[in-house]
């Protein structure tokens, strides 16, 4: 058995019939008619989970369709029908084309970035420069220590007996104020 039915798919996935339709539409996911009853591909169930888990993620349901289309493969309608080689060999070589233009876009926004992170980091530097010029600036100048004058301590002279005795009775300094 190489389908199932919508009711089925409903009660597996919690999705109403509706949505069911309308995201079948939108998935390219053919629904057979027998006797009354609707029929999805085996294995459809799989990609309207994913179709419900990108809509409840905040996409919309045609931009979710695209996304869910991008990563999942759509359920093969039957088993006996032959696969189109040609079809295969197409769809790889766009795979392997986007490929390489992911690697060449990383290459160059690699180069791009490591740019800018020279830039950034000369800046840096620059600016750092100017910084410790600034600090040089803001920051009092460190002083060295000062050592107040003195005069020279006075030395006594040196005097007879009769002398100090005349220096200390007569003080010939006060008399010369006066």
């Amino acid at each position: 058995m190489n389908q199932i039915s919508l009711s089925e798919v409903a009660s597996l996935t919690g999705i109403t019939k509706s949505k069911i339709k309308y995201w079948a539409s939108l998935l390219n996911l053919k629904i057979n008619k027998e006797n009354r009853t609707l029929f999805l591909p085996l294995g459809s169930e799989t990609i309207l989970i994913a179709m419900f888990q990108s809509i409840s993620s905040g996409l919309s349901p045609a931009i979710a369709a695209k996304e869910v289309l991008s990563v999942h493969a759509l359920p093969a309608i039957q088993a006996n029908k032959a696969i189109d080689t040609s079809k295969l060999t197409n769809r790889i070589a766009s795979l392997e084309e986007a490929v390489m233009l992911l690697v060449e876009q990383n290459k160059f926004l690699l180069n791009t970035v490591e740019s800018q992170n020279k830039i950034i980091v000369s800046s840096l530097k620059s600016q750092g420069k100017q910084l410790n010029k600034l600090q040089l600036k803001l920051d009092p100048p460190k002083q060295a220590k000062i050592e107040v004058w003195h005069p020279p301590e006075l030395k006594r002279p040196k005097l007879s007996t009769i002398q100090r005795i005349w220096y200390g009775v007569v003080n010939p300094t006060k008399l010369r104020a006066n």
